[in-house]
């Protein structure tokens, strides 16, 4: 029986025996995790856990922390056939700064809308694109939770600050909104070929096969010794990022339609207008 990452943590929390405040360290570090929370532990990989270290807009000492609790729950899990290796060990660290990932190259956007009714899967990744959403939030979209008047979605991470933000649909893809939608009250709306919730690692897949089909180069890189794609789902949130800086508008509003997770800039966080946010994506 295959836990996820959360039975995981708290399965393990209760049996680690540290000060209080560094158990409080840990149970903050793990708020980063939010993207993996619901996955399958065993089924994570190194890039999931990279993009919750690269998404953390804290300092470098969170982001140890992160990286000490993987590894704390590999040791937990890995004698508990939760796990075959501590992928833990491989995180980057880095400096704490945000934005080092690339979204996709210039044209690659241009290429997926090309091939939309041409190659499986080209039509979700391009949505991706213009939603923002990091990858588990993009699969766990509801059909529910679709406001069909305003043509925008409620959604994001579990977390207090990333939770239920309103991302408006791009007239770019609002054809492709409509087609998925159409008819259905509820149920995931990236979904398999029959209807069911499509999981991180068969979308992942889904991705590199679009855009080996449309041409877009994504070569093998080394970082730190571990080989890795250059492009993932993840870029398609910074893709999203970069389309917004093209476009003149209230930083706030930029903020809600990205769902930016700093404490800090959550003072910029105001009521929006759907018509503000439609404005911004209307042009992207």
């Amino acid at each position: 029986d295959l836990k996820t990452w959360t039975e995981i943590y708290d399965a393990w929390l209760p049996t680690h025996k540290a000060g209080k405040s560094t158990m409080d360290c840990y149970k903050a570090a793990n708020k980063y995790f939010c993207q993996v929370w619901y996955q399958k532990f065993a089924e994570i990989t190194i890039d999931d856990l990279q993009e919750c270290m690269d998404e953390c807009e804290k300092g470098k000492r969170t982001r140890e922390n992160m990286k000490a609790l993987a590894g704390l729950l590999y040791k937990y899990a890995i004698p508990r056939h939760q796990a075959n290796l501590n992928i833990a060990q491989y995180l980057i660290v880095g400096g704490g700064e945000t934005g080092e990932k690339e979204g996709l190259p210039e044209n690659a956007v241009k290429l997926l809308a090309e091939n939309v009714n041409i190659i499986k899967g080209a039509d979700y990744v391009l949505c991706q694109c213009y939603l923002g959403f990091r990858p588990s939030e993009f699969l766990a979209l509801d059909v529910k939770n679709y406001n069909r008047e305003e043509r925008a979605f409620v959604g994001g991470a579990k977390t207090e600050t990333g939770k239920n933000r309103i991302v408006t649909v791009s007239p770019k893809i609002q054809p492709i909104i409509d087609r998925l939608v159409k008819d259905k009250l509820s149920g995931p709306v990236f979904c398999t070929d029959v209807g069911t919730a499509m999981n991180i690692k068969a979308y992942r897949e889904l991705f590199y096969s679009v855009l080996e089909k449309c041409g877009i180069d994504n070569p093998i890189i080394e970082v730190a010794g571990i080989k890795r794609r250059k492009y993932t789902p993840h870029s398609c949130r910074h893709t999203f990022a970069t389309l917004l800086k093209r476009v003149k508008a209230a930083d706030t509003d930029k903020l809600k339609l990205i769902g930016h997770t700093s404490t800090e800039m959550l003072r910029h966080y105001q009521d929006v207008a759907f018509d503000d946010l439609r404005a911004i994506t209307d042009v992207i």
